[in-house]
């Protein structure tokens, strides 16, 4: 073993649980009638017997991820030390067993699947660090980070490596006495369910601007007369109610298309139906009419997220679901990334997400997470990342039922999210919704 806390990995454990919704929800060409997550635990054991654990929680997307884990990635993590000295050394040690994962699953995975495997195991090894050193995983992140960038997020010839989060010059590394810095949040408000009217779905984002949330995002509905009503409410009355203009990233309303357009075509017929293509600088206006315009293509069409970028003036948002970090490259290159939004189990975990977050937050960009905010709100260091999460009432939302599955994790108030300051990433998965007592 090595000197400083340590331990070996001995078991990995998954488990799925499903959730039905109160009603189906129209994500882009997609229907949604209930939500099955995955639950995965890495249990460790140190020298002197003393048993740690680490686990992650994922959107299966109704695909077998917990024998992808079981069957690709465990057998490559089982084994493995992790080390919990310093934040360098932790990098250090999960990113050795990344690698491992990747290379030993690469003749199948690398992207897709397999890479959201990856990223689940990966979440999990950061959080038995974190217990393991009795630290924060942000604190642990924050040690060292400048090992941590890639160059140019998904550009160059080993970027999809973390070698350069493991190796070079030494990094400055804190005492562990940080005081965690909230981060920006964006809630998702509503969804234009069948049945209401706009005015109906306005009164919701409202109702919540009011509790102090200035960025809030709701999904798209096909019925074009209906978006175009709900966002002229929305540009109207929203600025009052959050005392803030509409800024790019910061504030305002999201569309979430959820790929739902086919092409360029089809989006800027309908972005002008919604009158908001080219609204800025129309009519005295200066803000633009969305704070971003959410996966309108799928992420690979880049060449066409770019023309509805420059034809209709809206900041555009790509992300969600993405496993290859070359997207963004691509999507950045062509001007058609204003806002990257980061999936941190989807893009292969916190030891490929950590540095991309921090790269795009030392260009100046706005970077946004796609759910798991119990995860997300570690990445990127100090307001490195805007965190979203669902409302997260007792009594749950009609939307993602997430926020009940876990114990812990993020305090939010006033439209931002405060990491906690327990050991590891802050949260437990409810046991009556995941058995991960016994092996899989």
């Amino acid at each position: 073993m090595s000197v400083g806390p340590a331990a070996r990995v001995v078991a990995v454990r998954t488990a799925t649980t499903v959730v039905p919704l109160p009603q189906p929800l129209r994500l882009g060409a997609m229907t949604v009638e209930r939500r099955e997550y995955v639950g995965v635990r890495v249990v460790a054991e140190t020298d002197d017997g003393r048993t740690v654990a680490g686990e992650s929680y994922a959107l299966t997307r109704e695909a077998p991820m917990a024998e992808l884990v079981d069957r690709l990635v465990a057998p490559h993590v089982l084994g493995r030390e992790v080390v919990a000295s310093d934040g360098v050394a932790a990098r250090q040690s999960v990113g050795a067993a990344w690698d491992a994962a990747l290379r030993g699953s690469a003749i199948v995975g690398r992207v897709g699947l397999v890479r959201r495997a990856i990223g689940l195991v990966d979440v999990a090894l950061w959080d038995l660090a974190g217990r393991l050193a009795g630290r924060p995983v942000w604190s642990l992140l924050d040690d060292g980070a400048d090992l941590a960038g890639f160059a140019e997020p998904g550009v160059g010839d080993d970027t999809d490596v973390p070698s350069r989060a493991v190796a070079g010059r030494p990094g400055v590394v804190s005492s562990g006495a940080a005081v965690a810095v909230p981060r920006p949040a964006i809630l998702v408000a509503a969804y234009p369910t069948p049945g209401r009217s706009a005015r109906d779905v306005a009164d919701e984002v409202l109702a919540h601007a009011r509790s102090g949330w200035p960025l809030l995002k709701i999904s798209r509905s096909p019925d074009r007369a209906l978006m175009h009503d709900l966002l002229a409410i929305l540009r109207a009355e929203l600025p009052d109610v959050t005392g803030r203009p509409t800024v790019a990233g910061r504030s305002g309303v999201v569309v979430d298309v959820g790929f739902g357009w086919r092409d360029a075509d089809e989006a800027l017929a309908d972005l002008d139906a919604w009158g908001v293509a080219g609204a800025a600088g129309q009519s005295g206006e200066t803000a633009p009419a969305l704070a971003w315009l959410e996966d309108p293509l799928l992420p690979e069409d880049a060449v066409g997220a770019a023309r509805v970028r420059d034809a209709s003036g809206l900041p555009l948002s790509v992300g969600d679901e993405v496993t290859d970090p070359e997207v963004f490259a691509h999507l950045a290159m062509l001007g058609a990334l204003d806002v990257p939004r980061v999936d941190v189990v989807a893009i292969g975990g916190i030891t490929v997400a950590d540095p991309l977050v921090r790269a795009w937050a030392a260009r100046g960009m706005v970077v946004s997470s796609h759910v798991y905010p119990e995860v997300s709100v570690h990445l990127g260091g100090a307001a490195g990342i805007g965190v979203e999460t669902f409302d997260r009432s007792p009594e749950g939302n009609p939307y993602d039922p997430a926020p009940l599955l876990v114990r812990g994790g993020p305090v939010f108030d006033g439209g931002h999210a405060t990491p906690p300051d327990a050991p590891g990433l802050g949260f437990t998965l409810d046991p009556d919704r995941f058995d991960l007592e016994a092996p899989s």
